[in-house]
């Protein structure tokens, strides 16, 4: 910090906004609860006050191979497995110690020992541009970047080159704009598609720049094309659970639609926690016997949470409880936790890599959109965040046999009987494949079942005119087995629109904005996307 030495905080607004966010991250210590390391720690000391003799036999013992085994990263889970079975028959003090919990944070410091590893390097090398890497600071700090080098407002700019498909705001209420797309063919297909994103995160990662953007290869090929995009919420929302979301959110978003275009059944697409949202909407629907929607395509969505992932791992009856106050004290998740626990699943290629490089080396990495994306993040209604946690983590709700209540109507997934496309990424850490696949026997119809090569986000956006990965599609017999799956090379959009456009009616001369009953209220991508 010599450089700085000189520096009037009050004359430098990047400063103060480090300032602010430094007092920001010590508030999300408050969310992290009595971590299972503290408990060790304090097992330990009970230990070595107690039993003297048995603290001995742990720290000459066990405890030289635990600090081997931590200097090994070719160590795998099961050999770590073991080692945590060795301590907990020998110490039952630290038997109950939540393993996954230990094993990411293991993992972490792991990655953070290449990170020491690779910045003695750079030192050595004399690589190092402090100066360089002060000033990338200063800039990720001013852009709100919650990653670093990711939010690049010198490159992407909202409606110019990211969520810049021509359209506009056709509706709006306290939770959700929605969008409708202009025309880009003579004519279009009758019945309309409504995209409902996650709203953890941002809308435009379906309208990133043209060449990768779902949304305008949609209109491309003459769908209309209606999307949510969520509110940034605040503490105001803070009671909004799943009801409002599907309610207030998704099935206004279907009746808006329907007022403006009469006799439409609109094809629904949910990504992720928006899939969620669009399965349990589905499920209302059939159980009111109203039969609106014309097709279900599902994305990277989790609904059976018997197997989840590394995130299904860090929740339990102990861990809820640990984040219900905090989270009702605030009234929400902040982004800047939700982005941590999300980069942590990899945090050496999203956090450690991206900070020596940009911080330390002073080099910036290619700008990319989704990149860009992923470092603008949002927050989660309190409310909502532990109707998630309790509701389908812990009690997995939506694959019980016995149906949960919602807003009045008994919600089973075996009452969708509409066609269901279900797609999973191979590399997927927040929706494991497997799992997204386990939830196709839950359904009234028999889904369309595809696999794409790549992770949870670039696996999605794949366009077929650059496409970086291709696809399987499963067979029904065995969708959890890829061997057993039929190659296609080349982007799943194809194989998806080959399901859509089925369902798609007949052609009909393109809608005009709002169904000519609704003024527009603003063009795309509108007020609430920009929201921090």
């Amino acid at each position: 910090m010599q450089g700085l030495k000189d520096v009037d905080p009050v004359q430098n607004e990047w400063i103060q906004m480090w300032l602010s966010r430094l007092s920001a991250e010590t508030g999300l210590l408050k969310f992290l609860g009595p971590l299972d390391v503290n408990k060790f720690g304090q097992s330990l000391t009970s230990l070595s006050v107690e039993d003297p003799e048995r603290f001995r036999e742990f720290s000459v013992g066990l405890l030289p191979r635990a600090l081997k085994a931590l200097l090994d990263n070719d160590l795998d889970d099961s050999s770590w497995a073991l080692l945590f079975d060795e301590v907990g028959s020998l110490f039952p003090e630290f038997k109950n110690i939540n393993r996954s919990h230990m094993l990411s944070l293991i993992r972490q410091i792991q990655a953070s020992n290449e990170l020491v590893t690779k910045l003695r390097s750079m030192i050595e090398s004399g690589n190092v541009n402090i100066e360089q890497g002060l000033e990338n600071l200063r800039c990720d700090i001013l852009a709100e970047a919650m990653l670093p080098d990711t939010i690049r407002p010198d490159i992407f700019c909202l409606g110019q080159n990211i969520a810049a498909t021509s359209g506009h705001v056709v509706f709006e209420n306290q939770l959700f704009q929605l969008l409708q797309y202009h025309p880009a063919t003579e004519t279009v297909y009758e019945n309309p598609v409504l995209l409902i994103p996650a709203f953890v995160n941002r809308f435009y990662i379906l309208d990133l720049s043209d060449e990768c953007s779902m949304v305008k290869w949609l209109v491309d090929q003459g769908h209309t094309v209606f999307l949510i995009s969520w509110v940034n919420p605040t503490e105001l929302l803070a009671s909004y659970e799943m009801t409002h979301y599907v309610l207030d959110g998704a099935l206004v978003a279907l009746d808006s639609i329907c007022r403006m275009l009469p006799g439409c059944k609109p094809q629904v697409v949910g990504y992720c926690a928006g899939g969620v949202v669009s399965a349990i909407l589905a499920a209302w629907l059939k159980a009111r016997g109203e039969d609106r929607i014309s097709s279900l395509s599902l994305l990277a969505t989790l609904l059976d949470y018997k197997e989840s992932g590394p995130l299904g791992n860090l929740v339990s009856e102990e861990s809820i409880e640990s984040f219900r106050k905090p989270l009702n004290d605030l009234g929400y998740l902040p982004a800047e936790l939700l982005l941590r626990i999300f980069a942590g699943l990899r945090p050496h290629d999203l956090i450690f890599e991206r900070m020596l490089n940009s911080y330390i080396l002073g080099q910036r990495a290619q700008p990319n959109p989704l990149l860009h994306w992923l470092g603008d993040g949002t927050r989660t209604p309190a409310s909502l965040v532990l109707w998630i946690l309790e509701k389908l983590y812990f009690e997995n709700v939506l694959v019980k046999e016995t149906p949960f209540e919602l807003a009045g109507q008994r919600i089973q997934l075996s009452t969708i009987d509409c066609p269901v496309f279900l797609f999973g990424a191979e590399r997927d850490d927040i929706s494991p494949w497997q799992s997204v696949m386990q939830a196709a026997n839950q359904f009234g119809s028999t889904p369309l079942c595809v696999l794409g090569e790549g992770g949870h986000n670039a696996g999605v956006v794949n366009h077929p005119n650059k496409p970086k990965y291709n696809h399987f599609a499963l067979n029904t017999d065995n969708l959890t087995n890829k061997q057993l799956a039929e190659f296609r090379s080349g982007s799943w959009w194809m194989t998806w629109h080959d399901f859509l456009t089925d369902r798609v009616g007949e052609p009909v001369l393109p809608p005009k904005t709002g169904g000519g009953i609704r003024a527009a209220i603003e063009r795309a991508p509108g007020r609430y996307v920009r929201i921090r």
